[in-house]
């Protein structure tokens, strides 16, 4: 049986996408760096009433800048792919562990929900919850074990480790600002 501890939210499945099957998807993961060069078949799990069903990718595009259009093998007609509308989607954590920058391939508002450690003292700041982009610098508003509110800045130059099975997250955090 497949464990969601074992695998890694993702995003979920719009709407079909045209007649011959293909589903939209926003995803908080890129997959063209899993899908190139790989000698293997690409699965993602779709999740149907708590459980986790493999579905092998056949082919992979972009549409805009933050949805992927995917056909999956054996949904071929536009009913099939409505019948996933709305399914999450998980992805093995294998794919993931050959990668040496792994948080490259995450979008950031994947990291909602993660913990936050400062990555030069290793100790918990909280909660990540909120990630806003509408500035030109990126902000993570975090939850502070305190239960205060935090502001800080956050790229993936920032970035230090990110620990995919804890959920936990390791910035540099820039000089002075916790002590705000």
């Amino acid at each position: 049986m497949l464990r969601k501890e074992d695998f890694e939210h993702v995003g979920t499945l719009g709407r079909a996408h045209g007649t011959q099957g293909e589903v939209s998807a926003k995803l908080s993961v890129d997959l063209s760096g899993l899908w190139e060069g790989a000698d293997t078949s690409l699965f993602l799990m779709l999740e149907e009433q708590g459980l986790l069903i493999p579905y092998r990718v056949l082919k992979r595009r972009t549409k805009g800048e933050d949805i992927d259009l995917i056909t999956f093998s054996g949904i071929t007609t536009k009913d099939e792919a409505d019948a996933l509308t709305g399914r999450p989607v998980w992805l093995d954590r294998d794919y993931l562990s050959g990668e040496e920058d792994v948080e490259d391939l995450f979008d950031l508002q994947h990291f909602v929900g993660f913990d936050l450690y400062d990555a030069s003292t290793q100790s918990c700041i909280g909660r990540a919850v909120e990630i806003d982009e509408s500035t030109i610098n990126t902000l993570l508003r975090v939850e502070t074990t305190a239960g205060e509110e935090l502001i800080l800045p956050i790229s993936e130059e920032l970035i230090e480790h990110l620990d995919l099975q804890g959920h936990r997250l390791y910035l540099h955090i820039p000089a002075g600002l916790l002590e705000l």
